[in-house]
């Protein structure tokens, strides 16, 4: 049934996508998210998961110390644990206990829409061997005890091509694209809906 599911995604994907995919010129590329965005962006393009970055999440100071030293972390050995530093955030949430928590030396990754940890492990590894150094896009966004000062270091990072994604206006973070309907709101919320009303995916992936 699943299966049935994800071609059904993909087909409905393709359609709804035919023009961008058609002006994608740069189909090698992998991007780096603190949630599942690149996923989404992977299946509307069609092009495949470059990327581990997919299905998961990553809470925001973690993400940001995973950038700092991006190839440190993921030549390191993924691990799983039965802890979280971010325990009462996550019982708030309800989350807490309902899937797998990998490390990454001290960086967690919640692995939100994985069933256990060998399937975890097994695609992140597979993933992981695509990623394409030479063609990174980094992305971030307001959410999972983003603040403000964690914004400002994202917009330090030296990473060529990067975005955050906000919603609230940040005019001078260089790397910030506010979505205006999340304004009233505390953050972005479910962005991989959303973002082609706010952000040209192909020309920040074609440049």
């Amino acid at each position: 049934m699943s299966n049935i599911k994800d071609n059904i995604k993909r087909t409905l994907a393709y359609v709804n996508n035919y023009s961008a995919r058609k002006q994608l010129k740069n189909r090698n590329f992998t991007i780096i998210s603190n949630n599942c965005w690149g996923g989404f962006v992977s299946m509307d393009l069609g092009v495949p998961y470059n990327s581990p970055f997919v299905g998961l999440f990553l809470f925001a100071p973690d993400y940001i110390k995973l950038l700092k030293d991006l190839e440190g972390y993921m030549n390191s050995e993924l691990a799983f644990t039965r802890d979280s530093r971010y325990k009462d955030k996550l019982i708030e949430d309800g989350l807490l206990g309902t899937y797998p928590i990998g490390l990454l030396k001290d960086v967690e990754i919640h692995f939100l829409h994985y069933k256990s940890e060998a399937e975890a492990k097994e695609k992140w590894e597979r993933r992981t061997k695509r990623i394409n150094w030479d063609n990174l896009y980094v992305k971030f966004c307001d959410r999972d005890l983003f603040t403000y000062d964690l914004l400002e270091e994202f917009d330090r990072l030296g990473y060529r091509k990067k975005v955050a994604f906000t919603a609230k206006p940040y005019d001078h973070i260089a790397a910030s694209v506010q979505m205006k309907e999340f304004e009233r709101e505390t953050c972005v919320d479910n962005e991989g809906k959303v973002y082609k009303k706010y952000f040209n995916v192909v020309e920040w992936l074609n440049t």
